[in-house]
């Protein structure tokens, strides 16, 4: 289908769908719990009430967060807050996950269990997992490298043995 052609709201449908996002600063609406968070990305692709809270708190599990789930942000460690991020971002099991610099603000205990949940949609779920990093170390557990120069793409190469 030619998205160009659908109407903004339809094309948010879309997104919200079939797309989650991760951003490098969370995102997270302070005055809200973990869950109700997560939920808000379902009810955004159209599923609200009970369903919602009952899929937030199965993709708040699927992150390790199951027992944060009634905490604020500011109640949360970055790394939480991060996975809390992962959990609206996959909460409507999109095909496509872009996380941008999500290990941008976590030290290197929290990045890595970050990039192993990433690696983990991308292997147990199948979701194409499109991940933006300026640091070399992120992007060599990646399988395969695009990089970008000038919104130019420079280079392209796959890593073996991922």
């Amino acid at each position: 289908a030619d998205v160009t052609t659908l109407s903004d709201r339809d094309r948010t449908r879309i997104r919200a769908r079939s797309m989650g996002f991760v951003f490098q600063a969370f995102n997270l609406v302070p005055t809200l719990t973990a869950e109700e968070n997560v939920a808000l990305a379902a009810e955004y692709a159209g599923t609200s009430g009970s369903p919602a809270r009952k899929a937030a708190r199965e993709a708040l599990d699927s992150v390790g967060l199951a027992k944060r789930a009634c905490h604020r942000p500011m109640e949360l460690s970055g790394g939480e807050q991060q996975r809390v991020a992962i959990a609206r971002a996959i909460v409507n099991k999109p095909r496509v996950l872009i996380a941008d610099e999500p290990t941008g603000n976590l030290d290197s205990t929290r990045a890595a269990e970050v990039l192993g949940l990433l690696r983990r949609f991308n292997r147990d779920r199948g979701q194409t997992v499109v991940l933006v990093t300026h640091d070399a170390e992120v992007g060599a557990a990646c399988d395969r490298i695009v990089r970008v120069r000038d919104g130019l793409i420079v280079g392209d190469e796959r890593v073996v043995g991922r």
